[in-house]
């Protein structure tokens, strides 16, 4: 049988901080810088404040490269139940205004996006990879399920987003520029000419004409899971570029590529209810032991 070859399984961490996750030594030495230690600490969840435990969380979101090396996975192995349920649905595309046969056609299985944000995917796709992931470590370390890889919960996500601070995005601040004026994370850029006034509801609204096109995000769509800026826990791209899954099906955060401003916040919440081009997911880790 071809031999898997897990890159995000092969190098070592470097963080020490007092928990469960950070004494297992086999977790530590065999995963790579693609994770990273996320240490316990509180938070504030729909006006409560709550701790979260310590957790691992893979510093990008995961690739088209990634899950078709788990689909390959699957076929080899005879999988088929979970092969169908894993599926890209590239048709999903489509969904989009304009046309989108290109990226339907390439985005999934061309090296040019080998490594962007898999997307067009269902939340229990999502699942299976994070739980094959698990398996695979396990296979390689010995460890028997000793830990826990899955998608994250909101309370996760929130912590991985702000740590101890309560900025409004997860680079530290309430700003979607930084000093220089560039972009922090892939979103929508809306023009003036797209505002318009509501004299009635007194509110702004968006309006869209075809001499303005709303998106002047100047990346192709998606951008590559790591770029832009890492936030202070070294993690890529928690807002914006693909809305994140969490454990809790159809419910993504974050905002994603097509989003404006104010829905890539920490806060912002987007609901699916299936595959779609605007939404991917991470994995966290954590011990049977928390």
């Amino acid at each position: 049988m071809k031999k898997i070859t897990l890159a995000i399984l092969c190098l070592v961490f470097t963080v020490c901080i007092s928990s469960v996750l950070e004494k297992s030594p086999s977790l530590k030495k065999s995963l790579t810088n693609s994770f990273v230690f996320v240490p316990s600490g509180k938070i504030v969840l729909n006006m409560d404040t709550v701790t979260v435990q310590a957790f691992y969380i893979l510093e990008k979101e995961v690739t088209n490269r990634d899950y078709q090396e788990f689909l390959r996975d699957l076929m080899m192995n005879g999988e088929k139940e979970k092969l169908r349920i894993a599926q890209v649905d590239s048709a999903k595309w489509n969904m989009l205004t304009g046309s989108n046969e290109a990226f339907a056609k390439y985005y999934h299985s061309n090296e040019a996006y080998k490594d962007y944000p898999v997307v067009n995917i269902s939340h229990e796709g999502a699942t299976l990879y994070c739980k094959w992931l698990g398996e695979k470590y396990d296979q390689k370390q010995g460890t028997k399920g000793r830990f826990i890889f899955r998608l994250m919960e909101k309370a996760e996500y929130i912590r991985a987003c702000r740590g101890e601070s309560n900025a409004t995005y997860s680079w530290g601040t309430h700003a979607l520029h930084n000093s220089k004026g560039q972009p922090m994370c892939n979103f929508t850029r809306l023009s003036a000419e797209h505002i318009h006034l509501n004299p009635e509801k007194k509110t702004y609204e968006i309006r869209v004409n075809k001499v303005a096109p709303v998106m002047i995000t100047g990346v192709d769509v998606l951008a590559p899971s790591k770029s832009y800026w890492p936030n202070s826990f070294k993690v890529y791209n928690l807002n914006g570029n693909a809305a994140e899954m969490i454990a809790q099906k159809g419910i993504a955060l974050g905002g994603s590529w097509q989003d404006p401003g104010y829905d890539v916040r920490v806060e912002s919440e987007r609901s699916y209810d299936g595959p779609n081009p605007l939404t991917g997911f991470r994995v966290v880790i954590t011990s049977v032991e928390n």
